[in-house]
């Protein structure tokens, strides 16, 4: 690691000390400040910006301890070093407690110096990195820079260091799962697992089955043990996606895991401590679904303790750009091919849409047209191929419908599940993917449209 422009506040009443670290740190290319007492010590180092102060313990004025508490009070990320003779060494122990970053004995030598010092700059180098990696992590999918994005990041991090659980609402396709992953990667448990699960993804025995695990024998075909998601995401994140699916019959369940800590695998008796956080989501309204007594109220509140709602994509239009350039990078990352421009009238009508899909169908749309594109540029023509029929440009408002024309949103639901079907060739997994959804509520929604 190169010390160039790197400073180092040392504070020790013995002139020799100061002398002796000014000169070897000197040497050693870093630019050293030397004060006398604590009371400069700590006034310098508020006023300035130092990768490191070196304090000694027994000062004139204030202990090495009341230096480290000042200064840390007011910057609590300032790397402190205790300088200690042996009789001190406990103190220097207690001042690591509190936050010092290591500590050096008297006598020392030149070389134990400068290895003391460069470890710890070294750590701080490793742990900035670390944390820029999780900010990015974080936030890599989440883009955006309208005010309800920046809101959103804002309410995102001061959530994550909480172990509390999180409900996240919003319309299919906004992005419920990569906030959840955000909440996970700028909290404590970043270096544990994020485990997902779609609770409507699966039949009530395998969810089950899925969550908690089962022990050998439990059922039919069950020939060997299975942990569940619950132990996978110990000491981590448990993302329950479309926990509004979740079966009535497995919310007791689910609610005394969360309650108790603990989980009973299928066809298990003992039950087997677990120390996950949950983070839930859903695009239903569990208030309601409460009312009618298909989610448990008990269930609902516990999960309920933060609820983050994340916008639609039609109440952020800004991002409509940043999202485009985006989706098209990560396309022509993805097929190796040259990266395509949107003119500004193609741009300016995907920004007058309602994208009732959201992100997700926004994404869909960016590499239909990029598929489909006739040359360098992406036009209107390419975004309009294959769209839904409700994706025009009358979008922006003109050439309004008269009312008699109108009809009933399951009607156009009905209509928009039969040509996109129609589109995929009857491929179902295709087609929930175009429509924003799994293909489990496609199979739903199929069968109350009598499209079976």
């Amino acid at each position: 690691m190169t010390t160039a422009c790197l400073t180092i506040l040392v504070i020790d009443d013995e002139r020799g000390i100061r002398s002796l670290c000014s000169d070897v740190l000197g040497r050693a290319g870093y630019r050293v400040d030397a004060v006398d007492n604590g009371g400069d010590g700590v006034t310098k180092a508020l006023a300035g910006r130092y990768d490191l102060i070196l304090s000694d313990i027994r000062l004139p004025d204030l202990d090495g301890i009341a230096v480290l508490s000042k200064i840390r009070d007011k910057k609590p990320e300032q790397t402190l070093i205790l300088i200690t003779a042996y009789p001190s060494v406990d103190t220097a122990v207690r001042g690591m407690k509190l936050g010092a970053r290591d500590y050096i004995a008297k006598p020392f030598t030149p070389d134990e110096l400068r290895m003391v010092v460069a470890r710890a700059l070294e750590e701080d180098a490793l742990r900035r990195e670390n944390a820029e990696l999780r900010d990015e992590l974080a936030y890599k999918n989440l883009i955006g820079d309208s005010p309800a994005m920046q809101s959103l990041r804002a309410t995102i991090d001061k959530v994550a260091r909480a172990d509390a659980s999180v409900l996240i609402t919003g319309e299919s396709g906004v992005g419920k799962e990569v906030v959840a992953r955000a909440i996970h990667y700028r909290g404590t448990r970043t270096s544990k697992p994020f485990v997902a699960v779609n609770c409507g993804a699966l039949v009530e025995s395998l969810l089950e089955s899925e969550l908690f695990g089962h022990v050998r024998g439990a059922f039919t075909g069950a020939d060997r043990p299975k942990r569940g998601l619950f132990v996978a995401a110990h000491e981590g994140t448990l993302f329950l996606d479309e926990i509004g699916e979740l079966p009535l019959q497995l919310q007791p369940k689910l609610l005394r895991s969360l309650q108790e800590g603990e989980i009973k695998p299928v066809g298990g008796v003992d039950p087997i401590r677990v120390d996950a956080r949950v983070i839930a989501a859903t695009n239903r309204d569990l208030g309601g679904a409460v009312d009618q007594g298909t989610f448990r109220e008990d269930l609902f509140y516990r999960l309920n303790v933060i609820a983050i709602p994340v916008p639609p994509l039609r109440d952020r239009r800004e991002d409509i750009p940043l999202l485009v350039c985006y989706f098209i990078d990560r396309v022509a990352e993805r097929s190796g091919s040259a990266r395509l421009e949107v003119t500004p009238p193609a741009m300016e009508w995907l920004q007058a849409q309602s994208w009732p899909g959201n992100v997700r169908e926004l994404e869909n749309a960016i590499e239909r047209a990029v598929v489909l594109a006739g040359g360098p540029e992406l036009q209107v023509a390419d975004f309009e191929q294959g769209a839904p029929s409700g994706m025009t440009a009358r979008a922006s408002g003109e050439g309004a419908a008269r009312a008699d024309e109108l009809i009933s949103l399951s009607s156009l639901e009905r209509s928009h599940i039969e040509r996109v079907l129609s589109a995929c060739d009857g491929q179902k997994t295709k087609a929930a993917a175009i429509l924003g959804i799994n293909r489990t509520t496609l199979w739903k929604k199929l069968r109350t449209y009598g499209m079976e």
